[in-house]
């Protein structure tokens, strides 16, 4: 048996109510779930004081619970991983503009306290989930073929197996959203330029 059908055994048991598996679980799926964590960092979208092991350890606690899924395969359960993750960090951006534009708490700062520590990559992530739920009121499918293949790190073959289509789907679905995408990236970022003149 694979390391594969093993994790999409011990998923099943976890959704059935067998939380014993947990334990056999997590060393089997941490490394994938670092790797997903790690491509976020890569395109520097995270602020500093975060770090790919409290999104492996948040996105363990939330998806490794009896009862929940069910997944499909280990595929299912990374492409679903991603989805966290990516949601985890847009919300910590919201959250950052938020506190930026005074969060409904004002306090008295010193000049210095005011410059943002955070970097403004923050925005790029969300200019591209804003652009993300416009695809997905769309094109659903082409919207998780993006989350998956570009957030997830996954290949065409394991998106196509978590989407349950054929890879000459994902491929297309994968070219039309990346223009509609560009489109929209763009309009974003001319509408911000328009806005700081």
């Amino acid at each position: 048996m694979t390391d594969s059908d093993n994790v999409t055994e011990l998923l099943s048991l976890l959704h059935a109510g067998d939380g014993d598996v947990v334990s056999q679980l997590l060393p089997m799926i941490r490394d994938e779930l670092r790797r997903i964590a790690n491509i976020y960092f890569s395109r520097d979208w995270a602020a500093h004081n975060f770090d790919p092991s409290d999104l492996v350890q948040e996105a363990s606690l939330r998806l490794l619970i009896p009862g929940k899924g069910p997944w499909n395969d280990r595929e299912h359960f990374f492409a679903i991983a991603a989805l966290n993750i990516h949601q985890r960090l847009v919300d910590h951006g919201r959250k950052l503009r938020a506190e930026r534009r005074g969060g409904g708490k004002w306090k008295r700062v010193e000049l210095d306290d005011a410059l943002p520590a955070e970097p403004e990559h923050w925005s790029e992530l969300l200019d591209v989930d804003e652009a993300l739920r416009r695809l997905e009121a769309l094109n659903e499918r082409q919207s998780r073929v993006v989350k998956y293949r570009f957030f997830g790190g996954m290949t065409i073959e394991e998106t196509a197996t978590a989407l349950g289509v054929c890879p000459n789907t994902v491929k297309t679905d994968w070219a039309v959203a990346a223009a509609f995408l560009r489109r929209e990236l763009i309009a974003y970022s001319d509408a911000r330029a328009v806005g700081s003149n």
